[in-house]
């Protein structure tokens, strides 16, 4: 019905193909996106039929997913790379909560009464694997991303004609309130600092909604939810304070974009079973499909995070509306979409091969934060007023002389002895443009930056962007245009490190992503000094 309602759409258009991306419909540019997508994952199977990662703990999980993207996506069931992923998956013992909860969707997905017998396999560990109401791994912490998988392994069990026992629904309700905290919203796991997030909020909210599902079958699991119906509230209420479908935001306003596309599943699910529109004032399916199809890249894959296989998986889960979505087979749609690939903009780009790195800088810090105080939007000192000078000082750290990596970012708590996290670091060097001789044309080019964590980023004295993401995957894809005139120019970057690394690398190009011309180039200590 799709596919034909599509092909109508692209035969009654104009003759010739739009000439702006936006004027595309959204409807064709998502076909488009999962025919990318799919593609890419195809890409990846290996000879035995299988797909990479996390086997160690996860056996099996990632071509269970894969297949079940696939199928989801509208592959049909004998396409040759499904057919070998099954045949990968063949004999399997699943032996984690995220590859047994796949491996069920993927064979409700596939409704071949063959697979209940794997199935079942696959249902009795995740029964057995429940613990004080919720999942973990198992084998390490209890964990409400585990609990939201292994509630859709069950919800696909049951659907499978299999029996899930009353009690291990009642449990999970129960089980679910140890993840909130106090504001309404939903950590990772119990125990940890108050953080809760909008991915594991979401992810709790289509828990409950699975749940929800099952007390329309039974009275005493609609009387658990109803004993605990101030869990579903706190979390609505914490959510659309929250709600940003381009930002996967903290409580306290910070983001990241790490297990975005799992975020955006998440709200998918649990709109999609409750039947939701839209949700604090945002039409949800709209805005996370724009969102996904700007950041997708021209090989199909979402890499946005350093985890592509999982989040492509997701980010088609999404856009295919894979909860409540019939089975559908995508066909000519895929070839007529495809010539329209040269009117998509990309917005996900990361520098080219030819980038300069910039090495030589002045760094200064760290400033430790202390009492909940956020140093990046309040920091001990002016940073338009700062004026790096080699053995100076800012705010009582002084200026050294450091040289940064020339192959990738550099970690500055392993260039310094001064490791930690909840820090700031001041880093600066003076971007110097050097025209050809009688020339005095501005250079016109791009700045990369790499980042962890948060940034301030000021540039002759004025700011060019404050940003408060946290623990994403370090890219260098944070790019600035840049109009430079002959002559010097200070760069001075703050650079936050909540956890782990204290990530910072630079590069430049020109504006058509090459290697820039030989008169431009970064030193630390200006030449008037």
């Amino acid at each position: 019905m799709l596919t034909s309602l599509l092909l109508c759409l692209l035969q009654q258009g104009a003759p010739a193909p739009p000439t702006q991306w936006e004027e595309i419909p959204l409807a064709l540019r998502v076909n488009r996106s999962i025919a990318l997508g799919v593609d890419y994952l195809k890409r990846l199977q290996l000879p035995d039929g299988s797909f990479a990662g996390q086997e160690g703990i996860h056996q099996g999980g990632m071509t269970a997913l894969v297949a079940f993207t696939l199928v989801k996506s509208g592959v049909r069931h004998n396409d040759p790379a499904l057919l070998r992923a099954l045949e990968a998956l063949e004999g399997n013992v699943f032996r984690s909560t995220y590859a047994a909860s796949v491996h069920l969707l993927l064979c409700e997905a596939l409704a071949q009464p063959k697979r209940r017998a794997e199935a079942q396999t696959s249902l009795d560990f995740l029964l057995a694997n429940q613990e004080s109401g919720v999942w973990g791994y198992p084998g390490l912490h209890l964990c409400n991303s585990n609990t939201q998988f292994a509630l859709l392994g069950l919800r696909a069990g049951h659907h499978l004609g299999l029996e899930v026992p009353e009690e291990a629904w009642i449990d999970a309700v129960d089980g679910l309130r140890m993840f909130q905290d106090r504001s309404g919203g939903f950590q990772y796991k119990p125990g940890e600092r108050p953080e809760p997030y909008a991915g594991m909020t979401s992810a709790a909210l289509a828990s409950w909604a699975v749940l929800e599902e099952m007390g329309r079958e039974s009275a005493k699991v609609r009387a658990a939810l109803v004993k605990r119906a101030e869990l579903q509230k706190g979390a609505e209420d914490w959510l659309e304070h929250h709600f940003d479908l381009t930002q996967n935001q903290f409580g306290d306003g910070s983001w990241t974009n790490s297990w975005h596309a799992p975020y955006l599943w998440a709200v998918e699910r649990w709109c999609g079973l409750t039947g939701r529109k839209s949700f604090a004032g945002h039409d949800w399916y709209e805005e996370g499909a724009r969102f996904l199809i700007e950041g997708q890249a021209h090989d199909g894959s979402w890499p946005a995070t350093s985890h592509p296989t999982e989040d492509t998986c997701f980010a088609l889960l999404f856009l295919r509306r894979a909860t409540l979505s019939p089975d559908g087979e995508l066909d000519e749609i895929y070839a007529e979409i495809e010539r329209l690939r040269a009117q998509r903009p990309e917005r996900f780009v990361v520098p080219g091969p030819d980038a300069a790195r910039l090495c030589d800088w002045l760094l200064a810090g760290p400033w430790l934060q202390s009492g909940g105080a956020v140093l990046l939007l309040e920091p001990p000192f002016d940073p338009a007023d700062a004026k790096p000078k080699l053995g100076g000082r800012l705010d009582h750290r002084e200026w050294e002389r450091v040289t940064l990596s020339s192959q990738r970012w550099t970690d500055l708590d392993a260039l310094t002895p001064r490791k930690g996290d909840e820090q700031l670091w001041a880093i600066a060097t003076t971007l110097v443009w050097e025209p050809a001789a009688g020339s005095a044309a501005p250079f016109e080019g791009d700045l990369w930056l790499d980042f962890e964590d948060g940034w301030d980023v000021w540039l002759d004295g004025q700011r060019l962007s404050r940003e408060r993401r946290r623990a994403t995957a370090i890219r260098g894809d944070v790019r600035f245009p840049l109009t430079l005139t002959p002559g010097e120019h200070p760069l001075l970057v703050l650079v936050e490190d909540r956890a782990g690394a204290a990530a910072f690398g630079a590069r430049v190009t020109d504006r058509a992503n090459q290697a820039p011309p030989a008169g431009l180039f970064a030193r630390a200590v200006p030449a008037k000094h």
